[in-house]
């Protein structure tokens, strides 16, 4: 039997370019090249100074377990998946972050 399926362009164009949306205050995880872990992040709306702009929470653990995070300020309502991972392995997130210990938080997931 034959299953015929149709995809709308808009659809069909950003799963072949890799440009799918960030969905916003979702938790999710990426490779973090830097320091060689999976760091979770999520990305919510709001406003600086009447300003719409996005916020990026990157979350990790240091080397004692304790919790911490890095907001990073970014322009604008829309961004990609793609473009969120690649800010995300640029920016450093300080000395304390332990690899290990990021890796198995994110893993428990």
């Amino acid at each position: 039997m034959f299953e015929a399926h149709i995809y709308a362009e808009s659809s069909h164009t950003e799963t072949a370019q890799g440009n799918r949306s960030v969905k916003l205050n979702t938790p999710a995880s990426c490779w973090h090249t830097l320091y060689q872990c999976n760091v979770r992040y999520w990305v919510t709306s709001g406003k600086r100074q009447s300003r719409d702009q996005l916020f990026l929470y990157v979350e990790f653990r240091h080397r004692d377990n304790s919790h911490n995070y890095k907001l990073i300020e970014l322009p604008g309502t829309h961004i990609s998946i793609d473009q969120v991972q690649e800010i995300i392995c640029r920016s450093p997130l300080g000395l304390q972050l332990d690899p290990l210990k990021t890796e198995q938080w994110c893993q428990s997931f």
